[in-house]
């Protein structure tokens, strides 16, 4: 049976001591079960260094608590409470917040402070050998949910081997393999995070007749899932009365494409690896992206989709049904090729030898994405990724650019979906093209947030393309691919600066990339629009400015970390309808106004909620030596400039925000400012917002999602109604990277 990158292959003896559960259990219907639970869904919880606290007492309703001047919602209960401090080296620790319900889902927040009126509990006190015998495959189950998951299956999907193991299990994955021994007993592959596409973590688990548990953790499944059966229910979203069909995308007329239908490509790629694994949703991101560019305008012959085996009817989906070759429901068979690497290459062929530079491509891909762990083992500091294809094959993201290369195009435009994607926005980095990723080159990818049966990502990118009223941020009648990511942004629910137990982020955060930094709100779906507006958001647009880093001002010896000073500013600012006089500056690249925000805990649903300016808001420190903020003004102006470093690994900041006195902002990035690999509490939200998110009252900047801001070029983000500022110097592109 075959594995990619393993993190572990020890033999052990698990875990918790607690009371013997039936197979498929799934309540916890316990205090002590509940403090069970919390250790298996993140073990650090009960490492070395960290202390857990609890609450006994059953909580009901809505499970909230107050975190400084901020109140961190949990969920609906019943459940339990508990309080969790990780310690990250360097005297640093980590809070989270958590909530593990009856049914249980565990919830953690990041908090800054501990919830009050928890006790101790001793995670040590939990462990213990287990020694009891299992004698059927329905015993290995009730241990490794008792004795592994802590009493619940929920949120993973759990397979057993069809055949029992008899002294050794070797599973080949999709790269390499993973051996177990022990038997004899039963193998089980855990699924931890099947909300993420693939490269996500998963273990391997031998439960032994003698009641001895072995693992392997991996990263893929088996290249065989048919050798194992399901033991759990997990949505599918075969359903394709769900799929969106044309009537919910906004027909285009063909007077209103700027660019002739002839002119315009497009490329569709979903591998899915195979038939376990290629999901509906793929089929369904494919199809609705298929559905908009058809109802803009394309033409039939100028899209190349290539979809897991192609048009072979054999079963090819994770719900044992064949992909529909039709697309549209409109009767013609739209699949043309298998995804393959040698298709990817005949396509590309194909365009190079007839587009020119009046023609726009634009590129679609979903599916499974992987470290290309052979170059980039985590946290992933380089840019090597693979999207994976057809048959467990995969491309590299060097060789999928190598293949776009090869085309003339007035422009290109890459929209990414799968795990990982923000290497392949890497690699396609050049001139006249949009790209865009549902994450970086270190992040997993996930499924729709609301188990609407897409990817999260790219499904709001297309219902920003398929629908004026949701894109169209200007009221011009486009939506511009800057539209288009911007409404996916905000619109993301997988929002969160943590990783989980196995070092995986529990988010996804989207990037942006335009060269020239203002091709994106130019292309749209029906071509290349000089005529399209800025983008406008809470009545603000945004622009790249060629102002240098700005220095000097006073040194204010405002130290410190998750602080705020109020600064007086020298005339009435105004901002949303409101003016103000003082501003709260904070420690964590963040200005706010009123209510001061301390904490550097930071999302882009945060930022909406509150009033404030975020040139980098992170959980920096003002605190490291030669750190501080300085602060120049005159009678029109303010500048706040941040000398700072990350708190949870120092690495350095510069950021600087300047306020006029009528009502205009520039955002500044001077020296460091990276964020290029996986790390704990080491992300920053940029924006401005009025504390009304409802009504859509917040501007989200583009530098979000960008890896590496190191002296990236100013950003101006005004009121709409002001002119475009003065361009002085050429305009450069949006780095994802420099």
């Amino acid at each position: 049976m075959h594995i990619g990158r393993l993190f572990s292959t020890a033999t052990f003896v698990v875990v918790f001591l607690c009371c013997s559960l039936p197979a498929h259990a799934a309540d916890i219907d316990t205090y002590a079960k509940a403090c069970d639970r919390l250790i298996a869904q993140d073990a650090r919880a009960g490492g070395e260094g960290a202390a857990l606290s609890g609450d006994p007492d059953l909580r009901q309703g809505t499970v909230a608590v107050s975190d400084g001047a901020r109140t961190v919602t949990l969920g609906e209960g019943p459940g339990w409470l508990f309080g969790v401090s990780l310690p990250l080296g360097g005297g640093r620790t980590m809070f989270l917040a958590a909530l593990v319900r009856q049914d249980g889902k565990t919830v953690f927040r990041a908090v800054e402070t501990l919830p009050t009126g928890l006790t101790t509990v001793d995670a040590s006190a939990r462990k213990a050998a287990a020694t009891a015998a299992v004698a059927s495959r329905e015993a290995a189950l009730t241990a490794l949910t008792d004795r592994l998951l802590g009493h619940s299956l929920q949120g993973r999907r759990v397979y057993v081997a069809n055949e029992e193991v008899q002294d050794t299990a070797t599973v080949a994955l999709w790269r390499g393999e993973a051996s177990l021994a022990g038997g004899p007993g039963w193998l089980f592959f855990v699924d931890d995070k099947p909300q993420a596409n693939w490269e996500h973590p998963c273990r391997y688990v031998l439960v032994a007749k003698t009641g001895e548990i072995t693992t392997v953790d991996a990263t893929m499944p088996p290249k065989d899932l048919g050798a194992f059966t399901e033991l759990t229910s997990w949505p599918t979203a075969s359903d394709k009365a769900t799929l969106l069909t044309p009537q919910a995308v906004t027909t285009r007329t063909a007077t209103k494409a700027a660019t002739d239908a002839s002119h315009r490509y497009a490329v569709i790629i979903s591998g899915g690896a195979d038939r376990y694994n290629n999901h509906t949703r793929y089929w369904k991101d494919c199809s609705y992206f298929f559905t908009t560019l058809k109802a803009n305008g394309f033409l039939q012959d100028n899209i190349y989709v290539l979809i897991s085996d192609g048009q072979n009817p054999a079963v090819d989906q994770s719900d044992n049904t064949s992909s529909v070759w039709d697309l549209n429901d409109d009767k013609i068979n739209d699949i043309r090729y298998s995804a393959l690497k040698e298709n990817i290459t005949t396509v590309f062929n194909e365009l190079a030898g007839k587009m020119t530079s009046e023609d726009i491509l634009y590129i679609f891909t979903t599916d499974h994405g992987g470290n290309n762990s052979a170059t980039n083992p985590a946290p992933y500091s380089n840019t090597d990724v693979v999207l994976w294809l057809w048959n467990d094959t995969s491309i590299t993201n060097a060789e999928f650019a190598a293949e776009v290369n090869k085309v003339t195009a007035k422009a290109i435009v890459g929209i990414f979906e799968q795990c990982y994607s923000g290497g392949f926005a890497e690699a396609l980095k050049g001139k006249n093209r949009v790209l865009m990723s549902a994450s970086r080159w270190w992040e997993l990818s996930y499924s729709s947030y609301t188990g609407n049966g897409y990817d999260e990502f790219s499904y709001y990118v297309t219902e920003a393309l398929a629908d004026l009223t949701k894109g169209d941020s200007n009221d011009d009648k486009i939506v511009t691919m800057e539209e288009a990511y911007l409404y996916a942004l905000g619109k993301d629910a997988f929002q969160d600066e943590t990783l989980d137990g196995n070092g995986d982020n529990n988010s996804e955060h989207p990037s942006y990339y335009s060269d020239p930094w203002d091709l994106g709100r130019k292309l749209a779906l029906t071509g290349y629009h000089t005529e399209a507006k800025a983008p406008t958001y809470g009545g603000y647009a945004q622009y790249q400015t060629p102002d240098a880093f700005p220095s000097g001002g006073t040194a204010k010896g405002w130290q410190g970390a998750d602080q705020s000073w109020p600064l007086a500013l020298p005339f009435a600012f105004p901002f949303g309808g409101a003016t103000y006089t003082t501003v709260n500056v904070g420690s964590n690249g963040m200005l706010s106004f009123g209510t001061a925000i301390t904490s550097g805990l930071n999302s882009v649903n945060d930022l909406k909620a509150a009033v404030a300016v975020a040139p980098y808001w992170d959980k920096l420190t003002t605190s490291t030596t030669g750190d501080d903020i300085s602060v120049r003004q005159d009678a029109t102006s303010v500048t706040i400039i941040w000398k700072a470093h990350t708190w949870v690994d120092s690495r350095p900041v510069n950021t600087a925000v300047r306020l006029s006195s009528n009502g205009a902002v520039r955002l500044y990035y001077g020296t460091g400012n990276q964020n290029t690999s996986r790390t704990e509490y080491r992300d920053k939200t940029i924006g401005l917002s009025l504390g009304d998110a409802a009504n859509g009252k917040y501007i989200l900047g583009l530098r979000n999602g960008a890896a590496d801001l190191g002296g990236a070029r100013a950003l101006a983000i005004q009121p709409a109604s002001m002119a475009p500022p003065a361009t002085g110097l050429p305009w450069s592109q949006l780095l994802l990277s420099n």
